[in-house]
């Protein structure tokens, strides 16, 4: 898609998104089989010796520029004051996206849509195991792991270095996406939230297929700062329970 304009990309990817989107559960699978996800957890730890890894998580906004909104246009409008949709993106190790949410507009937080995605329902209902790895905008739960606010031992420290590390895969995902879709960045997609919710998924789509075919990355600078600047509660006592437990058992 280099050296093509934003708005002949975005029309090239409209007129296949349809025929792309049906196929997303071909191409954008969690990791589910017990081989699965042995294979993610061996692999993930091999990045900063964090345990149990399945995933990492993160909400990044795509714009509407122009688009029609209607009568819940006031929804679209995320912290920054801008008409957009927030999407979640779940990645693997292998930099591919294993689960893609593109529905929601762009006021709702980060955590409200996990808990509100099939991933996030499986997991509460115990039939996915493993750990995701997420910023301080997700509620820290048994089955999703976000960093100390204030460290206060080396531990600790060492458990969001690790944390970090093996967490900025998605935030690499997130701009592979963006740069080779142009269309996703800047003032964003002019058309309606649904119509855009296709081209998105349409794009993550494309995005696994390219890794399929070992198609090299373009180096690129791309500044997202979606991070949620105040959190959720943490889920009662079981996530820093399971946090604390996991300090103990390797970051002393």
């Amino acid at each position: 898609m280099h050296g093509v304009s934003r708005s002949t990309t975005c029309r090239v990817i409209h007129r296949v998104a349809g025929a792309l989107y049906n196929r997303k559960h071909e191409i954008i699978k969690f990791p589910c089989s017990d081989d699965e996800v042995t294979d993610q957890q061996t692999n993930f730890y091999k990045i900063a010796h964090f345990p149990k890894v399945v995933g990492a998580v993160d909400g990044t906004h795509v714009y509407l520029h122009g688009a029609p909104l209607g009568p819940d246009e006031h929804v679209y409008i995320n912290r920054k004051g801008r008409y957009s949709i927030n999407v979640q993106l779940i990645c693997d190790y292998r930099f591919k996206i294993t689960n893609c949410v593109a529905r929601w507009p762009g006021s709702t937080h980060d955590s409200r849509i996990l808990q509100n995605s099939i991933v996030g329902h499986e997991f509460i209902r115990g039939n996915l195991h493993g750990i995701l790895l997420g910023d301080s905008g997700y509620a820290l739960q048994p089955w999703i792991m976000t960093p100390f606010l204030n460290p206060t031992n080396q531990a600790e420290r060492a458990f969001n270095r690790a944390h970090s590390s093996t967490r900025v895969l998605i935030e690499q995902v997130n701009g592979q996406l963006k740069n080779k879709f142009r269309c996703l960045i800047g003032h964003g997609l002019q058309m309606s939230p649904l119509n855009a919710k296709d081209v998105i998924m349409a794009c993550a789509v494309l995005h696994n297929l390219s890794k399929d075919l070992n198609q090299p990355e373009v180096p690129f600078q791309l500044v997202d700062n979606d991070e949620d600047e105040i959190p959720d509660p943490p889920d009662g006592v079981n996530g820093p329970a399971t946090r604390a437990q996991i300090v103990a058992s390797f970051f002393q």
